[in-house]
């Protein structure tokens, strides 16, 4: 499997919004984005994309964060090499990103999406240093984030993650598959069974491109495949 990006749908809708807001916040105009929808999507690897691609700063929420750690964390990821006070880390982090004009992506954003003290130092963040910032998150997160209407209201582009269709699991075998071609009707019964799970198809064309690969077939069919597994099977 090639390590690629297949530009999907849900791809492509990220990196417009993301545009959009790297346009309004050049214009002075709200400039926050969530990506919300259900696991196996593809959001984190949207994120991560659209992270390597603007030499963005990618922070990883996790369930045991304070405003400490997630402060800690996102100083270290723009230069700091020792922990410092609260307030002392947050200067730092509004200097750099005024400096280095970076956007913030904040993965698995439903972490810290309960705690009021973290939401409200994100807007103070974003206020200051006039930078995108990206919240990536489950669908639940936007009712979370409402809650605080401060943040909310500078909410411009929110991109809902959808299962993937025919003409995105096309798109993946041609991105990433690179040793065989698969027919439609194998990657129709791939979605189907992935129920349009990006993470899932993803696993089934590696191992698809597996099966070909060790039988020496350069197009596979259902017929091929037979009744095997797509997926690992937990016995």
């Amino acid at each position: 499997m090639k390590a690629a990006i297949a530009k999907t749908k849900n791809v492509m809708m990220a990196f417009d919004a993301y545009q959009s807001c790297v346009e309004a916040c050049d214009a002075g105009s709200p400039a926050l984005a969530m990506f919300t929808g259900e696991a196996g999507l593809g959001k984190t690897t949207a994120g991560g994309f659209l992270f390597s691609q603007a030499d963005g700063v990618l922070v990883r929420c996790l369930r045991s964060d304070t405003l400490g750690t997630f402060l800690e964390r996102l100083a270290q990821d723009l230069g700091l090499d020792r922990r410092q006070r609260r307030a002392d880390m947050l200067n730092f982090i509004v200097h750099e990103l005024v400096l280095q004009n970076k956007p913030v992506f904040i993965d698995e954003a439903d972490y810290i999406a309960d705690r009021t003290d973290v939401l409200e130092t994100i807007r103070d963040i974003y206020d200051i240093a006039n930078v995108p910032i990206i919240l990536i998150g489950y669908a639940a997160l936007p009712r979370k984030v409402k809650r605080l209407p401060q943040l909310f209201s500078r909410i411009a582009q929110h991109v809902e993650f959808q299962p993937a269709d025919s003409e995105d699991i096309r798109i993946m075998a041609s991105a990433l598959v690179t040793e065989c071609q698969i027919d439609i009707d194998l990657l129709e019964e791939l979605l189907a069974t992935s129920k349009g799970s990006f993470r899932r198809i993803h696993t089934g064309l590696d191992n698809i491109e597996k099966f070909a690969r060790s039988n020496g077939i350069k197009q596979v069919s259902a017929a091929h495949w037979g009744e095997q597994s797509f997926f690992p099977v937990v016995r």
